[in-house]
Order: C-alpha cells, then sequence, then structure tokens
C-alpha cells in the first residue's frame, strides 16, 4: 500500500495523476473504481471527489489473486501482468478442455481479446505478460522478436559452478518427441545465449540468476545440462538425478521493458518461491 498526504486543494483524479504522471486517465479511473483508493480511511470512487491539503491518501497494490493462485501484479488498458504459478500451463495443449492461464484470464474478464505473447513452462513459475486485443499482441510480439525486453530467471542446480559469472551461448534443435537439445549449427537450430551469475551456494546447490539474450524453448534447463550443472527438480533434463524432486527449481523473477503504448517503462519483480527455501536458500 502507497500513502500520500495531499498538498493542496483538489480532486482525486488530479491527485492521482501527480503521483501517476505517466499513467492514463482510464488507468486512473480503474484504480478508483477498483475501490483502490481512500483519503482519510474512506473509500473514494468518484473522480470529481474533492481532496483537501493534509489529508492523507491510501491507494491499494493491484495485486489480486484470480483462480488457481494465478496473481494479477499489473494491468490496464494493453496489458495484463500475472505471477504464474507452478504446475500451470501457460496457454492450452490439444485438450482444449485443459487449465490454463489464458483461459483463466479470458474467464475472469469475460472476454475472448486476452493474448499470450510467450510462455512458461508448466512446471516453471513467474512473471507473464498477456496482451488485451490484436493492437498489443502485435507490439508485444514484435519486441519478444527483437528482444526488447529484460527476463531474469532465477534457478537451483546441482552442484558448484567453476566461475561466479559467465555467458553460455549454444545452438538448440526441438526433436520429434518435444526434447530440446544442443547441436551443430543448422536450418533447424536456433542459437540460445545466456548471461549467469552465482547468487549463493551451499554444500551441495547453487542459486543462480539468469538473465536471458535469447528466449528459446527450454533454453535455460538445456544449458545448466549441458554445463553440468543440471536444474533441481527437473524431470525431463536430469531424471537420473531428479527423481524425489517434485517440482522445478527454475521461476521467471524479473519481466522489465517498455510500454508498448506509452513507452512507460515497466519492471516486474517477484520473491522467491516458497519450494526453492526448503534448499536453504533465500
Amino acid at each position: 500500500m502507497k500513502k500520500f498526504i495531499t498538498q493542496e486543494d483538489t480532486s482525486i483524479l488530479d491527485t492521482l495523476k501527480k503521483i501517476y504522471p505517466n499513467s492514463s486517465i482510464n488507468t486512473l479511473r480503474n484504480i478508483l473504481k477498483n475501490k483502490r483508493v481512500t483519503v482519510n480511511n474512506k473509500i473514494v470512487v468518484q473522480a470529481n471527489f474533492l481532496t483537501k491539503k493534509g489529508q492523507q491518501i491510501c491507494i491499494d497494490s493491484a495485486t489480486r489473486t484470480l483462480s488457481n493462485n494465478v496473481e494479477v501484479l499489473y494491468e490496464d488498458n494493453d496489458l495484463l501482468i500475472i505471477n504464474k504459478p507452478c504446475m500451470l500451463l501457460s496457454v492450452p495443449l490439444d485438450n482444449k478442455d485443459s487449465i490454463n492461464a489464458l483461459k483463466i484470464l479470458r474467464t475472469h474478464y469475460k472476454t475472448t481479446q486476452i493474448f499470450a505473447v510467450h510462455r512458461l513452462d508448466k512446471d516453471t513459475s513467474g512473471v507473464m505478460v498477456f496482451a488485451k486485443g490484436f493492437n498489443s499482441k502485435k507490439l508485444l510480439d514484435e519486441m519478444f522478436k527483437m528482444h526488447d525486453l529484460k527476463r531474469v530467471y532465477h534457478a537451483i542446480v546441482h552442484g558448484h559452478l567453476e566461475t561466479d559469472k559467465g555467458i553460455w551461448k549454444s545452438q538448440l534443435t526441438e526433436n520429434k518427441i518435444l526434447k530440446v537439445t544442443s547441436s551443430n549449427v543448422s536450418e533447424k537450430s536456433k542459437l540460445a545465449i545466456t548471461h549467469f551469475s552465482v547468487v549463493q551456494k551451499n554444500q551441495s546447490f547453487s542459486y543462480l540468476k539468469l538473465t536471458l539474450q535469447t528466449g528459446r524453448k527450454h533454453q535455460i534447463r538445456v544449458q545448466c545440462k549441458d554445463a553440468g550443472f543440471p536444474i533441481v527438480g527437473d524431470s525431463k533434463y536430469a531424471e537420473h538425478l531428479n527423481k524425489n524432486d517434485s517440482k522445478l527449481c527454475l521461476q521467471a523473477s524479473v519481466l522489465e521493458f517498455n510500454h508498448p503504448t506509452t513507452n512507460k517503462k515497466l519492471k516486474f519483480k517477484i520473491p522467491i518461491p516458497h519450494h526453492f527455501k526448503k534448499f536453504g536458500f533465500s
């Protein structure tokens, strides 16, 4: 919750404009409409409500939880940013009735005009962005294509890296059984680049920060395995080590980009998930 003291007599909408100078009028009206604003502990929803100098304005966080623990971190007329929990699909598979983040959002907002512009694996938790409307989808698709976003992951891996930071580069190819492997350069291979650094380590594991320069399918999982430090809980790429670990220790922790319409800088960062903590990291 954010707290402010008004500096003059003015409408609550004008006050919000000063607090959020880069936000649209519709966004500010939605903050009021969603009952996130109080003036001296009373909820205010009318944009023309008159505030007086010295009053306290409190603005609740936009974060709220939908079904299946999908947490909405931010929304405006163009975007929806969520924290997708582990073990939830991002989008439908062939089975259209499967529970997935896209379906949950479309059901909650009662519209089909919400679109996924990237994906997280079912067993990877973290920050995702969805587009509202075709125009927003087109702009976001281009941003992802040009890698005009900062995407930071955190992972717990087996073992200790020889160096505390560096870059992994490899060519990745997906085979017929949908498993990604490193390969030689070919028409089907795609260059994958990940910047890694060690945040913490203990006797058996290392806690890594991983920044994507490219965004290939299973990029981090394959490169960690190829480097000799597979991700804890990765039953697909390190099943011999992870038979007893129920959850993948990989999270999309940070997403940072300029808003495709307003050019406002947006940054979303979420805390370490609970299932990481049993390995001694916080």
